[in-house]
């Protein structure tokens, strides 16, 4: 049984479709961050950019993560790329580190995430390794949303498969409850 989430989402001016994302991803995010739990919400983090790729591009059998990235994102202020951030996923939701296996072999940098300011005495980039700040990277992933957005209702195609791919994504919002 499905639940219907549609309804909750349409206004006198249309579909919310920030207040749908803000509701299934970034309140969850914000929640972990705010509360410290930095690690989490950037595992979240990864997850929601997994979920915008498969949003746009469908399951196609490519890396849709970076194709969302490299499309709609501006990274350079953050000062990681596409590539990076994906080997930083592969690494902490499959096994909770941050070496993947191109990170161990050296085809990658190792990246590390921060919250606040760097302490001077620690270099932002090394041989193998770069930090990156957690906060910076999710105002970046939230100006690519509002770009992506843009793209959504620029093309009422692009939108009918949005609500269809979307009906495959779980959250906590929209789960079906049952009281026992």
């Amino acid at each position: 049984m499905s639940v219907d989430y549609i309804p909750k989402y349409v206004t006198d001016a249309g579909f919310d479709l920030p207040r749908l994302l803000n509701d299934d991803f970034i309140q969850p995010i914000r929640l972990l961050y705010n509360n410290k739990h930095y690690v989490s919400a950037a595992k979240l983090l990864m997850t929601y950019i997994d979920s915008l790729g498969f949003l746009e591009f469908g399951d196609t059998g490519e890396n849709t993560f970076t194709k969302w990235l490299e499309t709609f994102a501006d990274l350079k202020t953050v000062g990681v790329t596409a590539e990076e951030l994906w080997e930083y996923r592969n690494s902490l939701l499959h096994m909770s580190n941050l070496d993947s296996r191109r990170v161990i072999s050296g085809k990658v940098k190792r990246l590390m995430s921060y919250v606040g300011t760097l302490p001077t005495n620690i270099p932002a980039e090394s041989k193998d390794a770069k930090y990156y700040n957690l906060f910076a990277l999710m105002q970046a992933i939230a100006a690519a949303c509002s770009n992506w957005i843009i793209s959504l209702n620029k093309n009422p195609s692009k939108r009918a498969l949005f609500l269809e791919r979307y009906k495959l994504i779980v959250s906590d919002n929209r789960l079906f409850e049952i009281e026992i």
